[in-house]
């Protein structure tokens, strides 16, 4: 090898391979990942809901910053594990992504004794998206006009006040509120937030949680009146409303919220070109703007703090559902 090695021509077509080699990963790597789409992004919720009204808005800057057309899929129903399990069935390559929130990812794996996907084994982490407010609402004309006659209503005549939700933080908050007051509220699921305000305006449920989004419009027309704030501090636009801290119940420290995902096997760089074009498009200052109007804090990750968030969430949400009193149905 020594003797080889001195004379010099073996030694030199080796290395003049290696270069080759090594210019040539590098050029490819330097490539663009172009996607080619349509970019499909599929929702857990209906039309109208807070998620809906988010994933329609990253949308619209999304598919000129990819350079493709980008189309918004609601697939509500089964507390999201239809979507969550189309996505995870899809083929891997870029173009179907599943646009979602704590309650498919955090909270069903703890909810649900058998579920059709793995949330972490299933799914290529792109990045978060922010967090989300909800509001506790009632009718206009509801006689309810505080926290504490709901409450008293409820221990007047258990499981006769009911309440609407139409994914887990609505589910779990409805639950623990009744554990931690000792009330018995009936409990009436709902597949996404319009659907619960059209029954809520009805009469057919006395409550609900509702996300700032879906309940703007008809706080502003006077159809509705919010009790509560399910956060740490009241909401800009809506001074009035006693966050439950402010009520007196202090455990209401939950987050909602998304995250976006491919399914798993998609292709490192393209994961990586999908979170590059993201987290941009967040950053822009209209947008995250107009999330703040709606109750949606807004910002990005990498892909891998958005794994590492998702199983701690799924540690925390454990420990909710049990505080709630729920079990795995």
């Amino acid at each position: 090898m020594r003797e080889t090695c001195r004379k010099g021509v073996p030694w030199r077509r080796a290395m003049l391979s290696m270069a080759v080699t090594l210019f040539a990963a590098t050029a490819w790597s330097a490539q663009p990942i172009q996607i080619e789409g349509p970019l499909r992004i599929v929702l857990p919720f209906g039309p109208g809901s807070g998620t809906d009204i988010y994933a329609r808005l990253v949308a619209e800057k999304l598919g000129p910053a990819l350079g493709t057309t980008v189309i918004v899929e609601n697939k509500p129903g089964a507390n999201g594990i239809i979507s969550a399990e189309s996505v995870a069935r899809a083929t891997p390559d870029g173009n179907t992504l599943l646009f979602t929130t704590n309650t498919t990812h955090a909270a069903n794996p703890n909810m649900f004794k058998r579920l059709s996907y793995d949330p972490v084994k299933d799914f290529a982490p792109i990045s978060k998206l922010g967090n989300l407010t909800f509001l506790l609402v009632v009718a206009a004309d509801s006689p309810y006009q505080r926290l504490g006659d709901l409450i008293a209503a409820a221990h007047a005549k258990p499981e006769r006040v009911s309440f609407g939700a139409s994914n887990s933080f609505g589910t779990v908050s409805g639950y623990k509120l009744g554990k931690i007051t000792d009330s018995q509220f009936l409990y009436i699921p709902y597949k996404s937030s319009p659907q619960i305000i059209t029954d809520l305006l009805g009469g057919q449920v006395q409550f609900a949680f509702v996300d700032v989004a879906a309940a703007t419009p008809m706080l502003k027309s006077g159809r509705m009146r919010a009790l509560a704030v399910l956060a740490d501090q009241r909401f800009p636009t809506l001074p009035s409303v006693p966050t439950m801290k402010d009520l007196g119940y202090p455990q209401f420290d939950v987050v909602a919220w998304f995250g976006m995902f491919a399914p798993a096997g998609t292709p490192g760089p393209v994961v990586d070109a999908l979170n590059n074009k993201l987290v941009a498009v967040l950053q822009d200052p209209a947008l995250r703007q107009r999330g703040a109007e709606l109750g949606i804090e807004i910002f990005g990750s990498s892909p891998q703090e958005l794994a590492d968030y998702v199983a701690s969430q799924i540690d925390l949400w454990k420990a909710l559902t049990a505080d709630a009193g729920l079990t795995k149905q």
